[in-house]
């Protein structure tokens, strides 16, 4: 048996699985379908569902989130429409991060959800700060663009998944920010 292949296998179907459907539908079983492996080879690599979700989370930030911010740092220039053309060659990898933030209830969704956001936060944020035209500390702007990610998480559709409409859904909650923006830059 090819232990390493199994293991992959797991894991890569736990994490479209989780993806695509959320943590409320992710059971043992229909990960056992989807792999087409035995229930019981589960439990020869994992402890029990919790662990899974353990090793799902830290498989998005070693391989996906690493892989959006190798592309920040080389393809993003200009906020709009850099960051979503990048962000469009990840779907599952973004609705994986919308699953976290639809669970924040859940600490440990929470607290990836929040780590994912910080990580590439370095990345975009003066990139979102040029883009709006203002001059204000980094740590203000990162919270303008924790806010702005919150509010386009909570409405993103994936039926309309494209560079056009992720786009037009950032402009639109920019410019129910902008006064507070623009107060807070007036002060």
């Amino acid at each position: 048996m090819n232990t390493t292949g199994s293991y992959k296998k797991w894991l890569e179907s736990a994490y479209y699985f989780f993806a695509t459907e959320g943590s409320g539908k992710l059971s043992i079983k229909a990960l056992a379908k989807q792999c087409g492996l035995p229930r019981t080879n589960f439990y020869y690599y994992f402890h029990d569902k919790e662990e899974l979700l353990d090793k799902i989370i830290e498989l998005h930030f070693n391989t996906t989130t690493e892989n959006i911010n190798k592309e920040l740092e080389q393809r993003l220039h200009s906020f709009i429409p850099d960051l979503y053309l990048i962000l469009y060659d990840f779907k599952i990898g973004v609705q994986f991060a919308k699953q976290m933030f639809n669970n924040r209830d859940i600490p440990r969704f929470n607290k990836a959800y929040k780590h994912g956001l910080a990580i590439s936060a370095d990345l975009i944020v003066p990139h979102f700060k040029d883009f709006l035209n203002i001059d204000l500390p980094d740590k203000t702007v990162k919270l303008l663009w924790f806010t702005l990610c919150d509010t386009w998480y909570s409405r993103l559709n994936f039926n309309d998944f494209s560079v056009e409409s992720m786009s037009a859904l950032s402009y639109e909650i920019i410019e129910s920010i902008l006064p507070l923006i623009n107060d807070k830059v007036s002060k």
